[in-house]
């Protein structure tokens, strides 16, 4: 036995280290922005040798954006008088529809699979559109944000036991 474990012990500090390095060289990855020959602003791993592009950063370091986006929205809200308010509201109801904000790809990119409900609204707003469905005592949710004149994706993002499972992004015109 210990032959056995002192052969085993100097080479955990070496498993350890490995396995670091490997951790670590996955989270490396660098994600660049670039525009083509037709406008169209792209991103991908590899960025293209014809064109120049810029490395964005898609790390969160763990810090939940909240700030200015959502303070100026609250307070233009706020600006707004209660009279103003309603008599829109009237008119969104009569027409049966509200416009859609969708998702911009800045907020998409900082989302992943396993983050919490409450950090998903934080981060990209309450969604255009909700659905709930009940799978053997599991609850499934999607959000829709849909698509706009200036983001044509719609993005569908599904929830279970209140945590993101799947992210899905389509571009619809």
């Amino acid at each position: 036995m210990d032959i056995i474990n002192a052969g085993f012990w100097p080479m955990s500090p070496v498993i350890g280290v490995l396995l670091y390095l490997a951790a670590v060289g996955c989270l490396a990855a660098d994600t660049f922005k670039w525009v083509d020959e037709k406008g169209v602003t792209n991103y991908g791993e590899k960025p293209p040798h014809s064109r120049p592009a810029q490395t964005v950063n898609t790390h969160s370091g763990a810090i939940i954006e909240g700030g200015a986006q959502f303070t100026r929205k609250a307070a233009l809200e706020n600006e707004r008088s209660a009279a103003e308010r309603i008599p829109q509201a009237d008119m969104a109801a009569a027409r049966g529809s509200v416009s859609a904000h969708g998702m911009d790809f800045d907020v998409f990119i900082r989302l992943q699979t396993g983050m919490t409900e409450g950090e998903l609204l934080l981060r990209a707003g309450r969604p255009d559109h909700e659905g709930v469905e009940s799978f053997r005592h599991d609850v499934v949710k999607s959000y829709y944000y849909f698509p706009t004149v200036a983001n044509p994706y719609i993005t569908v993002v599904t929830l279970r036991g209140g945590r993101i499972a799947n992210l899905e992004r389509t571009r619809k015109f």
